[in-house]
C-alpha cells in the first residue's frame, strides 16, 4: 500500500529517477485502476533532465517537458563545471495543483522549490 509521509510535500526532495527510475510500488497501476483510469487526461508527471547554470544571472535554467523553460536563482554558490539536474513532479493526485522540483548538483540534492502552484 502507498502511503504519504508527515513531512509537508513542499519540504521533501523530488526523487532521483535517473537513480531509482520510474517504478515503485506507487507508481505501478494495476490492470483494474488502468481500466478505471481510461480517459483521463492528467496524472502525475515525474522527469529528470539537464540543467545550466549562468554565472552573470545566478541563474539554474532548465525545461521540464510539457510544463516549459525554468530559470531559478539558487540558494548557494554553484561551481564552475558543477554538473547540474533537476527532477520535477507534479503535486496533487489525478489533477495537478503545482509543480515542484529538486536540483541535484554532481549527484546530490541541493535545494527543492515549487516551480507554480502549490505542493
Amino acid at each position: 500500500m502507498c502511503t504519504m509521509e508527515n513531512t509537508p510535500v513542499n519540504q521533501t526532495p523530488v526523487t532521483d529517477f535517473t537513480k531509482v527510475g520510474f517504478q515503485s510500488e506507487c507508481a505501478a497501476l494495476s490492470a483494474e485502476a488502468q481500466k478505471q483510469l481510461e480517459g483521463v487526461l492528467a496524472l502525475k508527471l515525474s522527469a529528470c533532465v539537464g540543467a545550466s547554470y549562468d554565472p552573470n544571472t545566478n541563474k539554474i535554467c532548465f525545461t521540464i517537458p510539457i510544463y516549459g523553460n525554468y530559470c531559478i536563482t539558487p540558494p548557494i554558490s554553484i561551481p564552475v563545471g558543477g554538473q547540474l539536474k533537476v527532477c520535477a513532479q507534479t503535486c496533487g493526485s489525478l489533477i495537478p495543483t503545482g509543480l515542484k522540483a529538486t536540483v541535484y548538483l554532481n549527484g546530490e540534492s541541493i535545494f527543492t522549490t515549487v516551480l507554480f502552484g502549490s505542493c
